[in-house]
């Protein structure tokens, strides 16, 4: 990684929460920066911030929440005050946001490949032969030998763990230069924990992805990750 360089700075951050008319601190003073193609894991005991965090970076905050001190860096861009237009083509164009819960991500009563072609046009449109070539590329770079048996079948027909992958192939899709994972294997067995670890380790050696990996499983995560920050009540533990 002699040749990466800074991608994203967050400094001294602070997430409040408005209520009974003022703002008050949920998570504070985080700072820690990913370099490209480096896999960073955040890490922490439940509740901690580690998820409020994640949101503040991709601009997916509740309508209550606020950043309310500090600067969050992208590509020397500070995203704190960006227009949700701006943060809309963040998430399509440069960061990628892969959530904990794969069941409702994905949406039950459509088939994966026409949520698959979804998101793929969202930054271009593709030819039909291309984007099957694409959709079968994608499949099989998350560890699919059957793409097309995938493509046909619908979220509750797949497993917690090819769920995962398949949402994992949706966000390599948009061709992000970060991908921030939250909490990606918690509701899988040691099995599948072990097997997203380690496609997401390949992902990052493959594409050169800068990948942040939130976890509050320490002891797994470290293995993977070429550092490890852990927060600990709202504050990242020096």
């Amino acid at each position: 990684m002699s040749d990466s360089h800074e991608l994203l700075r967050v400094n001294n951050v602070e997430v409040s929460h408005y209520k009974n008319g003022s703002f008050q601190p949920l998570v504070r003073e985080i700072s820690f920066q990913v370099r490209t193609g480096e896999l960073v894991a955040l890490t922490g005991p439940s509740g901690c911030g580690k998820s409020l965090t994640a949101q503040s970076i991709v601009g997916l905050l509740g309508k209550e929440l606020r950043v309310t001190e500090g600067e969050i860096i992208y590509q020397q861009n500070n995203v704190v005050s960006f227009s949700e237009k701006q943060w809309q083509k963040l998430r399509r164009c440069e960061i990628s946001l892969l959530i904990q819960d794969s069941l409702n991500a994905l949406n039950p009563l459509r088939t994966i490949k026409q949520q698959m072609v979804e998101t793929l046009n969202q930054n271009r449109n593709w030819k039909k032969k291309d984007l099957i070539r694409r959709l079968h590329t994608l499949l099989k770079e998350v560890g699919f030998t059957q793409p097309d048996y995938i493509l046909r079948a619908y979220p509750f027909e797949l497993s917690g763990g090819m769920r995962q992958r398949v949402l994992l192939a949706m966000m390599l899709s948009l061709e992000p230069k970060l991908l921030i994972a939250d909490e990606p294997t918690t509701a899988l067995d040691a099995i599948n924990r072990e097997k997203i670890l380690t496609l997401m380790k390949k992902l990052q050696q493959d594409y050169s992805l800068a990948i942040l990996l939130i976890s509050h499983d320490r002891k797994s995560v470290k293995r993977y990750a070429d550092r490890v920050i852990e927060m600990c009540s709202g504050e990242v533990a020096l």
